[in-house]
This record gives C-alpha cells, sequence and structure tokens, in this order.
C-alpha cells in the first residue's frame, strides 16, 4: 500500500488550490491550497509569505515550508487513496474538478503500470 502513488504526485496534489469552508469574507480565495486541509496552519503561514504561492505546476517551496510538504505527502501516502478523496470533497467547482481529473489519471497510471508489471511475472 506504501506505493500506491508516486510522491511527486501527492505534492502537486497537495500545493493545489482550494476553497476553504467555511469561506473566509477578508481573505483571498486564491492563498488556500490542499495541504492545508491536513496542516491548517499551513495557510496562515503562507498568506504572510510575500512570495509567490507554490502549485501544481511550481512545486518549489521555500526551506522552512518543505518540512510541511514533506510531513503532508507522508500522512497520504500512509493514508492511502481515501485520504485523496477525502482532500477532494474540500475543493469546489472548477478546482474539484481538475482535482478529480488528476485523481483519475494517476490512478489509471498505476493500474495499467501494476497490472503489466504483473503479467511480466507470469
Amino acid at each position: 500500500m506504501q506505493n500506491w502513488m508516486a510522491p511527486s504526485e501527492i505534492a502537486g496534489l497537495l500545493l493545489m488550490r482550494r476553497v476553504p469552508k467555511p469561506f473566509p469574507a477578508h481573505d483571498e480565495p486564491s492563498g488556500y491550497r490542499v495541504l492545508g486541509v491536513i496542516i491548517p496552519d499551513l495557510d496562515d503561514v503562507l498568506r504572510m509569505e510575500s512570495s509567490e504561492l507554490p502549485t501544481r505546476a511550481s512545486t518549489l517551496l521555500p526551506l522552512h515550508l518543505r518540512q510541511a510538504l514533506l510531513a503532508g505527502v507522508a500522512i497520504v501516502q500512509r493514508a492511502g487513496p481515501e485520504m485523496v478523496h477525502m482532500l477532494r470533497s474540500h475543493m469546489m467547482g472548477e478546482n474539484k474538478a481538475r482535482f478529480g481529473n488528476a485523481i483519475n489519471d494517476i490512478v489509471d497510471c498505476a493500474r495499467q503500470s501494476r497490472s503489466s508489471s504483473q503479467l511480466h511475472l507470469m
């Protein structure tokens, strides 16, 4: 179960934007990431950053934020696919659809590679 998804793919998913529930009236909605669901204080830290926020396309993080991302990846990796589907429920609209498509693509690729490697063993 540990290798059900590549850590780099999980990291990309965790850096996607999300819409927090309840929606804060005073904050910019683009400042929230899926990783903030797992590590709640991260949203506040990211909002205080003056630099560009990380995205799925650009996963470079300042050194002091990399530990949070690694911890989030480890938590999702250990929890399994159920956690990714739970994280999807924290998304809304277009981001939810994009997140769902990314999950489906990753799971399909993993399923295909696993079945082809099992056929090779026969």
